[in-house]
Order: structure tokens, then sequence, then C-alpha cells
């Protein structure tokens, strides 16, 4: 062939848009036109004399590296749709293959940007899909980074998704779920800030696409660095998932492009981010309003029962006080002006009457008084050992004359190992009457009533039980409610229906839970729970309320009686303390001032010190500040009585207890027994966190429990407090229901999804009352349940013991 055609042949080829090489029978390049040197980035000068497995290595194994071979072999044309994929590049091509006397020419038209587009519609679609069939947010961000994973060829885990909390500024990281390798809580909960190193922190500073090869600042891929290597992944693509210039999240996705080569797979992601930022952005819209749609109905629900509430209050209560008042005004009226006329019988059964109503009038007024000391957490519980005769007396005096009007036995079955009960005398009495008078009420003429008592492990069992009317199961619901009855026919009794709501209260307050099993036309079984308290003393005549010192005596720490210095300025309150101490074994010395008190104390270095805070010369505070800052003091513990209610503060400054005047000689005693035997706590200093929009009742929190040798953290707000539990991974966590951002109730349940805070137990410590459906949606989600307006440092910490003894 002339030089001429042979250059026209080279211009033909030079000119034409597709690529075109030659390869002799050896395989190596003989020719490369200006159109390859475009299509796959390598100069002629590069790959001419070359053997073209040597340039293009992973073609060798590949379907295209069997097609030349095929075509050198047959000698017959070759066609395929290829592609190449390196660390440099990814690219499709239209491939034709021509056999020729020396070896192939290959012509191949580039064809990568119509399958880039047909793959981003392709995968496009499949996010799409599984965003807008995912029912929750960690559903949607866990299908769709499987799907990007599939898409992008690498395995599941190097596609990470984050939640961004601008509250916060947390990470969260939502996929993939890792479950084969132990990941830190700072890692999957990252805290935006310039010192985090992380690259999906840095994105969310900049929003702007991060490319880098450094892979050990990806969340997973440092935690799989051998795992990076064997499957060739060489960059990093973190892009921000912006929606309207608010920061939704973070898509983190490794590459099998080399961090120069990597802008094709970034733009196909940038699209798919796209698309992933709204998916997120609607799923977080559509959670909160269903929050919020839950909390305001719940709101509704209680503003509607509290309207309902008092409607059904003026209306029963007005009711049943107009008609024993009637009574009492019409008869009074009767004798007051015919009093000479009327004969003995009649003003005695007319006297009788105005007794009944008058009594009625006072056990409806009770009621009342009961209930709002109960609500208003004013209620107080003296607890003393009681024989159970006691009890059993007393329900049948005060009930013996409904008993014989009805003709109804009533029946005690009491074993031997219940033989006192210790509670509160006049409170537990009440919880009977009330059970046993409701159950002759609804029993038939004749019938009996059984009570029955039992130990269960540490708890005490009474079971009422009726064989009467029995409940219809509509009625059951709000058994225990204010102001309703059943709608039953026998239940037109007079009264505000109060009773049962004041007994399931009083119960409570006991520590114990009410419940009941009633089939209509059978009868009913109350049955109440209490735990066992144990108590040194029995109070042997509970009728005319005396206490009874405890006969053992009480040892001190050297063999002898125990010492309580008494300082306090009021002679009366003195010798009460006095008196009440040295009756139950103690030696007593009483000082009349705060400086007085101090020299005492350095003097004699009592066992126990009660201190008033109100005193001439140097005042309580100052005292107590003192005594805890001295060498020889500060081991001494100081019980503070005082008129002053201030428990706060004494806590704080190191006090043991706090007793507001007048005190009980039981709960005093009870204390100064029990100082030297409190049990150690299974750690040093356990770490407990507190969430409480109110400032004041948690710092009283962390000052009853600092005094006590834990570890305080506070949180005042929702969201704050998942942030701290998950970071700090305390002991105990003691949350309020009521708070502005976000509820207890999403607080409990957002812990409770954790695996950091899963298993962590939850004491819920509210100034609201916990209805019962309130109790069944926490179900699950926490250990106990306080209220504030009546809790004291006793009560926290019996129920972190209780904690204790679950573990």
């Amino acid at each position: 062939m002339s030089m001429n055609s042979l250059k026209k042949y080279e211009d033909i080829l030079e000119g034409i848009s597709g690529g075109f090489f030659a390869l002799d029978n050896q395989y190596r390049i003989l020719y490369w036109n200006r159109a390859a040197e475009e299509g796959t980035k390598l100069l002629r000068d590069e790959v001419l004399g070359k053997h073209v497995f040597e340039v293009f290595p992973n073609a060798e194994h590949a379907e295209i590296g069997e097609m030349y071979r095929l075509a050198m072999k047959t000698r017959k044309f070759q066609t395929l749709e290829s592609s190449y994929v390196d660390h440099r590049f990814e690219k499709w091509f239209d491939v034709r293959i021509y056999p020729n006397d020396g070896g192939i020419s290959v012509f191949f038209q580039d064809i990568t940007e119509q399958k880039r587009e047909q793959r981003q519609k392709e995968m496009l679609m499949e996010v799409s899909h599984v965003i807008n069939v995912a029912q929750h947010l960690d559903e949607l961000c866990l299908n769709a980074g499987e799907q990007i994973a599939k898409f992008m060829d690498i395995p599941t885990k190097f596609v990470c998704i984050y939640r961004f909390d601008a509250r916060s500024s947390l990470l969260h990281l939502m996929a993939p779920a890792i479950t084969d390798v132990n990941i830190n809580t700072e890692v999957l909960h990252q805290i935006v800030d310039v010192s985090t190193e992380t690259i999906a922190s840095q994105t969310t500073l900049k929003r702007e696409v991060i490319i880098t090869d450094e892979l050990s600042k990806s969340t997973i891929a440092a935690q799989y660095l051998g795992e990076v290597e064997q499957h060739k992944l060489l960059s990093l693509i973190s892009i921000p998932l912006i929606v309207q210039d608010e920061m939704q999240g973070i898509l983190e996705v490794l590459s099998h492009k080399n961090v120069k080569y990597a802008g094709d797979d970034m733009q196909m992601l940038s699209v798919i981010a796209n698309e992933l930022s709204i998916g997120i952005s609607r799923k977080r819209l559509m959670h909160e309003i269903t929050v919020k749609n839950v909390e305001l109905a719940n709101e509704q629900k209680k503003t509607e029962e509290a309207n309902e509430t008092l409607k059904r209050f003026l209306a029963t209560f007005s009711h049943e006080l107009r008609a024993p008042l009637n009574a009492i005004v019409g008869f009074s009226d009767i004798l007051t002006t015919d009093m000479e006329k009327i004969p003995k019988e009649k003003v005695k059964d007319f006297m009788k009457n105005i007794n009944v109503s008058g009594r009625h009038l006072q056990a409806l007024i009770n009621d009342i008084l009961d209930l709002s000391k109960i609500e208003a957490g004013r209620m107080e519980l003296h607890v003393e050992a009681y024989p159970i005769s006691y009890f059993v007396e007393n329900v049948q005096r005060v009930l013996q004359a409904a008993l014989d009007q009805k003709q109804v036995q009533l029946v005690f079955n009491i074993p031997d190992e219940v033989d006192n009960l210790v509670v509160d005398q006049m409170r537990f009495k009440q919880i009977l009457v009330n059970l046993v008078s409701n159950a002759v009420k609804y029993s038939n003429k004749g019938g009996i009533v059984t009570i029955n008592m039992r130990r269960i492990q540490y708890e005490i069992e009474v079971e009422v039980i009726d064989k009467g009317t029995g409940i219809k199961p509509e009625d059951m619901s709000r058994l225990f409610t204010a102001y309703r009855q059943g709608k039953n026919a026998y239940m037109a009794d007079e009264g505000t229906g109060l009773g049962l709501m004041i007994t399931k209260k009083l119960v409570e307050l006991h520590g114990g839970k009410i419940w009941v099993e009633s089939e209509w036309g059978k009868g009913s079984t109350f049955r109440f729970r209490i735990p066992i308290i144990v108590a040194g003393e029995i109070v042997e005549s509970p009728d005319e309320l005396t206490l009874i010192a405890d006969t053992h005596r009480v040892v001190g720490s050297n063999g002898e009686q125990p010492l309580v210095l008494i300082i306090e300025d009021n002679p009366q309150a003195g010798q009460l303390v006095q008196a009440y101490l040295e009756e139950a074994g103690y030696k007593t010395e009483i000082a009349r001032n705060g400086f007085e008190g101090l020299e005492k104390a350095k003097m004699l270095k009592p066992d126990v010190i009660t201190l008033d805070m109100i005193m001439p010369v140097k005042d309580g505070w100052q005292v107590l500040k003192e005594l805890k800052n001295h060498p020889l003091c500060a081991h001494i513990p100081i019980i503070i009585i005082s008129i002053t209610d201030d428990k706060k503060l004494g806590f704080s400054l190191g006090a043991v207890e706090y007793f507001v005047k007048p005190v009980s000689k039981n709960e005093l005693l009870d204390t100064i027994g029990k100082i030297s035997s409190r049990p150690l706590l299974r750690k040093k200093h356990p770490k407990v966190l507190v969430i409480d929009d109110d400032k004041s009742a948690a710092e009283l929190v962390s000052v009853i429990l600092e005094s006590e040798g834990f570890d305080v953290m506070t949180a005042l707000n929702g969201r704050r407090g998942i942030q701290l539990a998950m970071e700090e991974k305390p002991d105990l966590i003691i949350l309020d229901l009521m708070m502005p951002d976000i509820t207890g109730y999403t607080v409990a349940f957002q812990l409770k999804q954790e695996p950091e805070t899963r298993n962590t137990p939850i004491i819920i410590l509210t100034s609201h009352e916990v209805d019962e459906e309130s109790k069944e949606q926490l179900q699950g989600f926490i250990t106990g349940i306080m209220s504030k307006s009546r809790f004291t440092k006793r009560d926290l910490l019996r129920e972190i013991s209780t904690i204790e003894k679950m573990k």
C-alpha cells in the first residue's frame, strides 16, 4: 500500500468519533487513534508496543478479553457492550472487533453517559421506592443504604447514613445496623464540633461534599480496615443531606475509585442524596407530628376528663350534701317549734335521724378532705406495728350494725405467721372498713363476706370476697375513679363514689397496689398487697395511740449506750426529744445554743447529733457547716429537727435526715437506729442522671443523692437528657414526665430503643398524677414512679435500694 493510501486511511481513523486501535497477532498495540486517547485518557506514546492486557489488566479475564482471543482464533467478527472498571474510571463501550491478516482491529464507542443515566434512573427508582414504603426513619435509612451498596458493588456496612440533631449537635448513625463488632457510643453518636476529626462531622460543619482517601476517618471503615483493603476500596465520599438549608444528615460511601477519579461516583450519589434528604425530612416531620398529636390528644383527654370530673363532683356532692342537711334542718325545726307536742318515742326517732344524717354528712366531708390531702401530697402516714387482732375487732365493731341489718356473716382467715402489721393504724383500718362495708352492702341477705390475709414473699396480701351481685364488665374500668359509681341498679345507694378511689390511694401510700376480680351476678374479690416492714416494737393499745419504747437496749460502737447530743434552745422541745431517746436506751446531752453545741460536740464526740436551725448566738446552719468542716466532728451523723422546712440546704450541707417539727417519736428513733446499719452501695460512686426541667426539684434530688455518695448529673430538658444518657451511661435515671421540649414518655421510649440505655433503670419523679392508662403506656419502660409532692429522702433511697435488690 502506498504512503498516500496509508496517510489517507490514517486521516480517516483520526477523524472518526469512536475509538480505534489495532493489535498484532501477539496482542501488541500497533495503532491508537486520537478518540481512543480521549476515551481512555491514555496517550498514544504510553500504549504503543505494549500488550493490550498490560494496558488493561482487568480485561484479560473479562468478557472483552475472551472476545479478543475468539476473534484472533476464529478470524470472525465479534461485537459486545462491555464495561471497564479499575481504580481510575468506569467506562462502558460498544465494541466491534474485526480480524485482519496481521491481527485484529477494534472499534469502540463510549456509551458511558447513556449507561450512567440509565443506572441513575434505576437506582433512583429503587431508593425512592424504599423511602416511600418505609414505616419508620430507621427502616428508611437501612433499606436505602442496602440499595446504594448494591449499585456501588460494595458491602452494605460501607454505606453510612446519619441523622443530624441540630438541638444537641449530634450525628446519630442510622445505617448500617452493625452487630458483629462493638462500636463506641462516641462513634454511633458523634458530636459535631471542630475537635471531632471524623469526615461525617467535618462534612456537617462545612456543609459541602468531601472526597478523601483518609478512610480511617470514616465511622465504619475504621473498624474494618482489613476488609476495606480486601475489597480494594480507595476513597471516601461524604455528602451533606440538606433540605431548604436545613441539615438532615450525612451520606457516607466508600468507592473503588481513586480520589482523583471519584467524581463520577460523587455525581451519581448526589442525585440519590437529594432524594434521601427529602425522604428523611418528610419522615422526621411525620414523626414529630405524630408525637405532637399523641401528646395533644393526651392533654385534650385529660382536660376533658378533668372537666367531666368537676361536673360530676358538683352534681354529686351538692346532692349528697343537701340530703342529710335537709334531714338535719327539717327534724331540728320540728323539735325546736313543737317539742312539747311530740311523743317521746317520736323525739327519739327524730334525734336518731339527725344523728345518722350528721354522721353521714361528716363522712362525706371527711372523704373530700382525705382526697384533697392525698391529691395535694399532704397526707402523711404514721407507721407503727399493730397486732392483727386489733384490726379484726375494729372492723367487726364498726360494721356490726350493717352486718346485723343484712344478716351477713364476717369470716376472717388469718394464718399464725401474720401476727402483726406495720402500717398507719387509722388509714389501714379505713382501707379495710371501706372494702368490707362495700362487700356487705352488695352481698345478698344472709350471705358471707370472707377476709383472707396471707404472706407472699415480702408482701402481705389481703382479699375481701363477697358472693353478691358483682360488677358489670363496663363498670370495671372506672371502679377506682372519683365521683363514679357503677350503673347497676343495686348501686343507687347514697355516696360520692370516692370510697374506692381513696382506698386505692391509701394502699399506694403504703407502697402497695390494689385490684379487683368480679363476675356479674356471682360476686367480687378485692385484693391488695402492701410490703412487709420490720419494726422493733408493737403498739399494744392502738385505740389510745400509746407509744411504747423498744425494750431492747441499744449499744454503741464502744459497747456502751450511744450518746446523742441535742442542740436545741427551746427547753420544752429539747426535753421532749430527750425523753424519746432516753426511754429507748440512749444517753443524751443538751446544748442550749449553737456555740455550746459546737463545744460539746468537740469535747464529747457523740454518736449522733440532733440540731435545731433557729437558735441564738449561732444559728443551726453555721453550726452544721462548722461541724462538717471540723476533723473531730465531720464523721458524726447530724439529724435536723427544725420549724423551718429547707431540706435542700440541709442535705447539701451534710445532714443525714431532716424533720420538720413536731417530729414523730417513731420516725426519730427509726432514723437514729438505722444510721449505723446502712447497706453498702454496690458501686463506690454510682452514677445517676436527673432529667427535669424544674431546676429546684433537680437540685433537691442532687443534694440528697450526693450526700449519700452518688455522682449526680442533671439535664434540664429531655433532649439533653437523652444525649447525656447515651454519652455517660448512668447506673440510674430519674425522670420527670412533663417537660417543655419533649415529654418524659417520649424520653423513656427513646432511651429503651438505644442499646446503650435499654437496660438502665428509670424512676419517674413527677408532680402529676399518673393514671392507669399512663402507667400502662410506661409499662416495660420504667422501674418505679414517685410523686414530687410527697417524696422524702427515705422514699428516694428506698426506691433506689429496691432497684439494687432487683438486679
